[in-house]
């Protein structure tokens, strides 16, 4: 079954339960939300791998889709938002990231020899990086000393995201170091009010803004020897929202491809000559790009996730939500420009 036939599948189950769903939120049934929840999660990570979560405040409910920094889980999630029925926005907030300060961040906490640790109990000092508008930061918490140095960081990027959250995360910190005693410094923050510093030092820096992490595109030189044989060995410089992707490629591993061929989803490129252009190449893959995006986006079929120059072909990489309309949509988009265009998935069947 084709990944975008996967999450209206969801949407449709999540119909027939919504009303009990919200039932359970607003009388507090724990019984019951439990096993809604159990239901939803195990749905959802079947589509995306992620997890699902639920909120009730005011009369008004949220659902949250974390990704835990997974890009192909944010792109599914951010997919699912986009295909939610529009009748249930009236009631519900869809999240498809964990956002900041959330009232699952005030509640959390986790033990250490019987000993119970929150988010206050997180000091945060930060430095600033204006060159690639980064923050580096320093995390000590007193629960944390002593702890598996594996576990110390999955802790701090958990309560990161919960305070932060996942945009903030993967926008603006550059580094994480767990401290095993306090900083003999002034300048020091609690993780509760981070999220308000981090906002202040965007808007008086004039940083970028962004509002999916999705969209946060990174640009990499290939300083390596170009080679002129094969499709994409002569690529020289990439552009993409998913540079864990583009590692896994250049160092010929297929898991995070295999994973979406397996959720019924496809990573590939759409790729033409540079010879066959009559204008700068770059400027052509860039704008078409953006319109094979906003053609085949806003129908689920398809979003662009950055490309490649290369000194011989132009790319452009793609993750395919429903491959045979996809195939029809290609045809069309093939037919209506004045060069040659290919499809070409990542890893083959």
């Amino acid at each position: 079954m084709e990944l975008r036939e996967r999450i209206q599948d969801f949407w449709t189950y999540f119909t027939i339960i919504q009303r009990d769903l919200e039932n359970d939120l607003l009388h507090h049934d724990e019984e019951c939300l439990r096993q809604h929840l159990k239901e939803c999660n195990e749905r959802v990570a079947a589509i995306s791998g992620g997890s699902i979560e639920f909120e009730e405040a005011d009369g008004f409910f949220e659902m949250t889709l974390p990704a835990y920094g997974n890009r192909s889980i944010q792109y599914i999630h951010a997919l699912m938002k986009k295909d939610a029925p529009k009748e249930l926005l009236d009631r519900w907030i869809i999240n498809a990231y964990r956002p900041p300060l959330s009232e699952k961040a005030f509640h959390s906490m986790f033990e250490v020899d019987q000993k119970t640790y929150q988010g206050s109990d997180f000091k945060i000092y930060y430095e600033i990086d204006d060159v690639n508008r980064m923050i580096a930061i320093q995390v000590y918490c007193k629960g944390l000393v002593g702890l598996d140095p594996k576990r110390q960081l999955s802790i701090v990027r958990t309560m990161l995201e919960l305070f932060i959250g996942e945009l903030e995360v993967e926008a603006r910190i550059s580094s994480i170091t767990v401290l095993q005693e306090e900083l003999d410094v002034s300048d020091v923050c609690l993780l509760p009010n981070f999220y308000e510093d981090i906002c202040d030092i965007i808007i008086d820096r004039e940083w970028i803004e962004y509002h999916d992490p999705t969209a946060i595109y990174m640009a990499y030189k290939i300083d390596e020897k170009i080679s002129f044989e094969g499709l994409r060995k002569d690529m020289k410089m990439i552009v993409t929202t998913f540079p864990q992707l583009q590692e896994e490629l250049l160092n010929k591993e297929e898991a995070i491809c295999r994973d979406m061929k397996q959720r019924g989803g496809e990573y590939g490129y759409l790729y033409f000559a540079n010879a066959g252009v009559s204008e700068k190449s770059a400027l052509v893959r860039q704008q078409l790009e953006k319109e094979v995006h906003n053609l085949l986006y806003p129908i689920s079929i398809a979003r662009t996730i950055g490309g490649a120059s290369g000194t011989q072909y132009s790319y452009i990489d793609l993750l395919i939500f429903d491959r045979k309309a996809f195939q029809n949509a290609f045809e069309k988009i093939r037919d209506r420009l004045s060069f040659d265009i290919y499809y070409k998935p990542f890893i083959m069947d």
